[in-house]
């Protein structure tokens, strides 16, 4: 007897990722992903997609629905900045996960921490007293500032500004 399917599929699609630099040139790396999706509703799709592009077609039409997704946010196409961007992500993760120690610990509760290359590199009472130690020990370059507190979350991203090349 053949076991009932859930409702969800797991379905494996060529998405458009990450952007390489390379000497002056940029380079599109194609990534595999696994979706989740509704089973009728992946059935669906496959028929609509057979109907109109024929067989073996479902691959370019997610990526052409993320690629339109990711252009109708408007997030930035310059490299550069995606890397910050990312980057901030990266040590705001780091701020997060140990953010309840910090908060037990009197030397950060309460204080402005900064973190860069997801290590905690600097702390004050003082934001603008921070940044400016902060810039001056490691240059102007991404670091994520953040106030240590139990309940609210404040999100501080000053960013270099970017010139470009």
């Amino acid at each position: 007897m053949q076991q009932m399917q859930e409702s969800a599929s797991r379905v494996r699609q060529n998405t458009y990722g990450d952007l390489e630099m390379n000497m002056n040139t940029v380079r599109l790396r194609l990534v595999k992903t696994t979706l989740e999706v509704d089973d009728d509703l992946w059935r669906r799709f496959s028929i609509l997609v057979l109907r109109e592009r024929g067989k073996r077609k479902k691959n370019e039409v997610m990526a052409e629905l993320v690629k339109d997704y990711v252009e109708r946010s408007g997030i930035t196409k310059d490299t550069q900045q995606l890397k910050h961007i990312l980057q901030l992500e990266e040590e705001r993760e780091a701020f997060l996960k140990v953010r309840d120690k910090l908060t037990q610990d009197p030397r950060y509760r309460g204080k402005y921490v900064a973190f860069l290359q997801r290590t905690l590199i600097g702390c004050d009472e003082d934001k603008g007293r921070l940044v400016k130690s902060v810039y001056e020990k490691y240059g102007y370059v991404p670091i994520y500032i953040d106030k240590v507190v139990v309940s609210e979350r404040r999100a501080e991203v000053p960013s270099p500004e970017l010139t470009p090349p």
